[in-house]
């Protein structure tokens, strides 16, 4: 999953668009043409095909990847409820930092007690890129906030970083 985010941030949208066009020119049936055109749409913002895409790649075969990319389908779409329990079932399957980082969002969107505990368990399993992803979902929603004072911003930084 990660080297087709990969390659969607190295601008190279239409080779894996492609991929999985011709995947699924050979086998319409195919789960990894159907995640493939997936992750494009996602990428190009257009969540509610994207999240048809992973449904039917997990019609056609359970994975781990495939509950997680369909769970970060959800919560790009502020489906938390649903986003929450496609990535326990991805969890289920295989334990990663970033399964649990996400559920800790969907679950923090939720206020559930459990974001914490899943946000620990992200840090367990990979520190580095936890915190990579606490500052990217910094970025995201704080760093450009007008409504939170500077000198906040600057500390809740400091501790993200630690």
């Amino acid at each position: 999953m990660e080297s087709v985010l990969r390659r969607l941030e190295n601008g190279e949208v239409e080779e894996v668009r492609a991929t999985a066009r011709e995947l699924l020119r050979k086998n319409r049936d195919d789960p990894e043409g159907w995640f493939l055109m997936g992750m494009v749409s996602q990428y190009k913002k257009n969540g509610d095909y994207a999240l048809e895409c992973f449904e039917r790649a997990l019609y056609l075969e359970k994975t781990g990847k495939y509950h997680k990319a369909k769970g970060m389908s959800h919560i790009g779409l502020f489906e938390f409820e649903e986003a929450a329990e496609e990535l326990k079932k991805a969890l289920e399957m295989n334990k990663d930092a970033d399964s649990h980082f996400m559920l800790s969002i969907a679950l923090m969107f939720l206020k559930d007690e459990e974001a914490n505990g899943q946000m620990v368990e992200a840090y367990k399993i990979n520190p580095s890129k936890t915190k990579e992803m606490l500052k990217d979902f910094f970025d995201t929603f704080f760093k450009n906030d007008e409504s939170i004072p500077e000198s906040e911003k600057k500390e809740m930084l400091r501790k993200l970083m630690g």
